[in-house]
């Protein structure tokens, strides 16, 4: 049936239609860009806790492991 022939609510009818398809669409491309989100979200938080790991570690490694030599005791052989 083309557009010319159709009474006014078939009319509408088919829009309505149209749109509540458009909006079908709509509603699941919303839902998957959510799960896009919180999954990029869970991404982002373990890489904070790997940088902040990290941070750790060079820390301790920028932190002197030898201790004053004034306060070692001297060797057996002294």
């Amino acid at each position: 049936m083309n557009d010319k022939a159709m009474t006014p609510l078939e009319s509408a009818t088919n829009r309505i239609e149209e749109l509540e398809t458009k909006m079908m669409f709509q509603e699941d491309l919303i839902e998957q860009l959510n799960q896009s989100i919180i999954s990029q979200q869970q991404d982002i938080r373990k890489l904070t806790q790997i940088i902040e790991r990290m941070n750790t570690q060079l820390e301790d490694l920028r932190q002197p492991n030898v201790i004053d030599a004034s306060l070692e005791t001297p060797p057996p052989h002294y």
